[in-house]
């Protein structure tokens, strides 16, 4: 295992240089073309170093492009430009042999493929890095598509899952950014993210339950989901039922394009504001165009989940915008996000109102408002605030990108802000209805009720534990970390220079009586005067460089890069 994993890092350190030299070869002969013709576009080579990076997470393979395309979603984390080219990342992978995915369905369902169903094609439909996708036909004669896991993913992800937990490790320990979204936390959602993925018995479970909303609906829906054949599916093996459909490139009436548009727009607030679970990878690999203009949604490895109270958090956000509502806006990133430093809600609401001012200043065009970049540079301004936004918010923003980039795509008249006012009323009429109201005024008198008989209790505890000596105060000071640190580095200098003088002292007194030696020179008192004297360096040279060493800081890396590029 260890010996796999060194082997891995090996090719991954290999592939990382490879494009690091190429970028600095590059950088030079584009430097020197520079000089001797016009400057270099700063955006230009942010936009070629993305490129390149998301090159290299391809060549590295299917978990380095998962982890990419779900570090697409977070741009408050990324420098200008990489959201959008890793957004583009694809998997290039050769399909598997039909005999291995024969054998992967055999080993699942513990019989033989003859025996499980009627017809097997041995092409597949489609082939990705995780999965590849076979039509078949039941038993009973049902046409399904049975999606097979690939043989071994499993351990590979998981070796290369270790090899970026040390890296993030690594990256704490040297980047100064780190301390807002710590690269350990991000590599656990991924690997969250990443395992629901590989469990096609928990892919299975998100369809049902969303075939479980779609039949709970009183009105009809504007998406459809497959059916799952669970006699016939394991956590490696998912069969569902077959879907006959047009893919979105395949349209060409305009009206019908159109139709196809606002339904997309309107199966997507659907989701979001009625049923709190989301598709979050709406990409058009992952959907099918009916007939009847409705779409049918695939692949439910990566599906996500918000409470009512984050619905109406949203309708919250929806109303800031429609009404241009800054202090709105900035209460709602600040009451859903996790503030780690002080935030001034003034600075933060007068940086919402000129994003507002960017993107709305001119009611003319409100139609051709790009909502999810609004979002996303909100979001954005979040992050230079220092307040982080929960995963599943972050999710809201990767689906609503990819949505509107395909309605911009079918209907770029398509005003997306008249589509999500029913849903947005709906939802605000409940929080507004009598009995609603009625319900929310009962739970905080039953609060108020509780808070007023505990008190007495409360406050006679908290003088019984000041008289008695017991009364904790717990004070967060990053001062008090700071001196412990300093204090527990001086006890390391002071022992490491204690063991020195004793070494030195030892050798000393040892020298004097020891006849043994090599080549002239007495062996152990040299070897103790040699460790004593690397003790005393790494003593000195930790007490004269620690307060000078400082993480690095990419932002002042990239901003160095800015004003260089004119």
């Amino acid at each position: 295992m260890v010996t796999r994993t060194l082997g891995r890092l090996r090719q991954i350190t290999a592939v990382v240089a490879r494009h690091g030299l190429a970028q600095y070869s590059e950088q030079r002969r584009g430097g020197r073309k520079a000089r001797a013709d016009k400057p270099l576009d700063g955006d230009a080579s942010f936009t070629a170093t993305a490129r390149r990076f998301r090159s290299m997470l391809e060549e590295l393979g299917p978990t380095f492009i998962k982890f990419g395309q779900i570090l697409s979603t977070r741009g408050d984390l990324l420098p200008p430009g990489f959201a959008k080219e890793l957004a583009d990342l694809q998997d290039h992978v050769l399909p598997m042999p039909a005999a291995e995915a024969k054998k992967t369905v055999e080993d699942a369902l513990g019989a033989s493929v003859d025996k499980l169903f009627s017809r097997f094609d041995e092409q597949p439909l489609a082939s990705a890095s995780i999965a590849q996708v076979h039509r078949a036909v039941t038993l009973e004669g049902d046409e399904v598509a049975v999606k097979v896991q690939r043989p071994n993913i499993r351990a590979k992800m998981l070796g290369d899952l270790d090899i970026l937990r040390y890296l993030a490790q690594l990256a704490e320990a040297i980047i100064e950014e780190s301390g807002l979204v710590t690269p350990r936390g991000i590599v656990e959602e991924f690997e969250s993210a990443l395992l629901a993925e590989l469990d096609f018995e928990r892919e299975a479970e998100n369809m049902r339950r969303f075939a479980e909303k779609l039949e709970r609906s009183p009105t009809p829906r504007s998406y459809v989901v497959p059916r799952v054949y669970d006699a016939l599916s394991a956590e490696t093996v998912l069969t569902m039922e077959f879907v006959r459909g047009r893919r979105f490139a395949e349209l060409t009436n305009p009206a019908e394009r159109r139709a196809v548009a606002a339904n997309i727009a309107r199966a997507s607030f659907e989701q979001l504001f009625q049923d709190g679970l989301f598709h979050a990878d709406p990409h058009p690999g992952n959907a099918f165009i009916l007939p009847d203009a409705r779409i049918a949604l695939i692949d439910f490895g990566s599906v996500g989940e918000i409470s009512y109270a984050m619905r109406e958090a949203l309708v919250v956000l929806v109303v800031a915008v429609g009404l241009r509502d800054a202090d709105s806006a900035a209460r709602f990133l600040y009451r859903v996000g996790v503030p780690d430093a002080q935030v001034s809600l003034h600075r933060l609401r007068d940086a919402c109102a000129s994003l507002f001012d960017k993107y709305l200043g001119d009611r003319a065009v409100i139609a051709n408002v790009e909502a999810a970049q609004l979002l996303r540079e909100l979001f954005d301004l979040a992050a230079r605030y220092r307040i982080r936004i929960p995963s599943e918010y972050a999710l809201v923003a990767r689906a609503s990108i990819t949505v509107e980039g395909i309605i911009r795509q079918l209907d770029p008249e398509l005003d997306v802000l008249d589509v999500v006012k029913p849903y947005v009323k709906k939802l605000v009429d409940e929080q507004l209805a009598l009995s609603e109201l009625g319900d929310a005024a009962m739970r905080n008198l039953v609060r108020a009720r509780s808070l007023l008989r505990d008190l007495p209790l409360a406050a006679s505890q908290v003088l019984m534990d000041l008289e008695a000596g017991k009364l904790r105060i717990q004070v967060d000071n990053p001062k008090l970390d700071t001196i412990a640190k300093n204090i527990d580095a001086l006890g390391v200098i002071v022992f490491m220079g204690l063991v020195a003088c004793g070494l030195i002292v030892g050798s000393l007194v040892y020298l004097s009586r020891y006849e043994y030696s090599m080549f002239g020179v007495p062996v152990l008192p040299s070897v103790g005067l040699y460790l004593a004297s690397m003790l005393f360096g790494s003593a000195l040279g930790r007490y004269l460089l620690t307060p000078r060493l400082r993480k690095i800081s990419v932002g002042r890396w990239l901003a160095r890069r800015r004003r260089r590029a004119p």
